[in-house]
């Protein structure tokens, strides 16, 4: 088995102990949401009681023995970290798999012109697309990074909190691309998957990375879409599965925050 050393002890003499091999897995998703629901046991330390939390795809957990039907791990990375969960045993056979990650994707955006597009997907509402190219792994796709439109900003840590914005692209330069933390809301994306004009195989919408960009509290993000509040947007919805895999599967830091980076020129 792969992993850090531990130490346990092996008699009832004091100090007398032996190093042993904690496995190492990565959490892996039982459906194509890109989410893992796991039971957060009780923590006696902090005092917080036993939840449950959804945690995405390719965070490292140890694994800490199982108890009946179930299997308990540590998880290392994320808003959990530190924190002891446990699923069913079979399910853990499946969801907590021994696989590598990448070191680091990377994502390069080339900021076209705007454009007046409709979607299809959106009952053919038209916006002002700032359409630019992503390639990434191989892959080339249309994306857009702004929609010319009015929002209202929902991210709670930032002092435009409730207060109504328009949208602008991110300026050009490097960005790190954090690791996901919860779902975004189905609605904001599930009829990209069942609307005429959109792609039944879509997958992982609710999963959206987010870029760091201080001025902005880290607002924007990478994302499946046709609007951009100034994200890095997949408007070409057949690519989405594609650059979701290339992302999720990536780690460019120790801590496991950051999945890579994105240039945008």
């Amino acid at each position: 088995m792969s992993g850090p050393l531990a130490t346990a002890t092996t008699n009832t003499r004091l100090g007398s102990m032996h190093r042993v091999t904690a496995a190492t897995r990565y959490t892996k998703s039982y459906d194509t949401t890109g989410w893992l629901k796991v039971q957060l046991e009780a923590d006696a330390v902090t005092g917080k009681r036993t939840d449950f939390a959804f945690i995405c795809e390719f965070v490292k957990v140890i694994m800490a023995g199982e108890k009946g039907d179930r299997a308990f791990f540590v998880i290392k990375e994320g808003e959990h970290k530190g924190r002891t969960a446990s699923m069913k045993k079979e399910n853990a056979a499946k969801c907590l798999v021994d696989v590598k990650r990448g070191s680091g994707a990377k994502l390069v955006a080339t900021m076209g012109t705007y454009k007046e597009l409709a979607s299809k997907p959106r009952r053919g509402q038209i916006h002002n697309q700032l359409v630019s190219t992503l390639e990434f792994d191989g892959h080339s796709a249309m994306i857009t990074l702004d929609s010319d439109i009015p929002y209202v900003e929902t991210n709670r840590v930032s002092p435009f909190f409730k207060q109504q914005r328009h949208s602008k692209p991110l300026p050009r330069g490097i960005y790190r691309i954090m690791a996901p933390q919860s779902a975004k809301a189905d609605k904001y994306t599930a009829f990209y998957v069942t609307a005429p004009g959109g792609n039944p195989d879509l997958k992982y919408h609710t999963v959206w990375f987010p870029i760091e960009y201080a001025p902005n509290h880290n607002s924007n993000f990478v994302h499946v879409g046709n609007v951009s509040e100034g994200c890095v947007t997949m408007y070409d919805l057949t690519q989405w599965n594609a650059l979701y895999h290339y992302l999720i599967s990536n780690r460019s830091d120790s801590e496991g925050i950051y999945v890579g980076t994105v240039t945008i020129k």
